[in-house]
């Protein structure tokens, strides 16, 4: 019964058993079986709920910190309403829609912080290499 549809069809039958007057065609050892198998189960499903909702957690926190610092940068009128309204949103999300923000916000934040990453500001067209990383210090 390590197959979840299995399991689901073993149940519906464990179901149907306990509903009429079949109580008496229950096999028992199958029961434990199949019970003890959902006790792993569950505790597994338990531990990864666990360790989702710590990773969501830390995306969101990333988001938010990378949204916040775009934003004081951008200092664009009205964005800070806009931006809380955005915050409040990416509870919501489904983990591939978080994923898919956090690769945008973290896009937008490389842009706004280039030395950050090891880039050279953009100011001169005719500039080719790179400088230093102890000139922008």
């Amino acid at each position: 019964m390590t197959n979840h549809n299995s399991g689901q069809q073993y149940l519906d039958e464990l179901l149907s058993s306990l509903s009429g007057d079949k109580l008496s065609e229950i096999d028992f050892d199958k029961l434990a079986d199949w019970l003890q198998e959902l006790k792993v189960s569950l505790a597994d499903s338990c531990e990864l709920q666990a360790e989702l909702k710590l990773m969501r957690e830390d995306y969101l926190n990333r988001i938010a910190g990378m949204v916040k610092a775009v934003t004081i940068v951008e200092r664009s009128s009205g964005s800070t309403e806009k931006v809380l309204a955005y915050l409040e949103d990416l509870e919501s999300l489904s983990a591939a829609e978080l994923i898919e923000q956090y690769r945008k916000t973290s896009h937008r934040f490389r842009i706004a912080f280039p030395t950050t990453f090891g880039l050279p500001p953009v100011s001169n067209n005719n500039f080719t290499g790179l400088k230093e990383t102890k000139d922008y210090k």
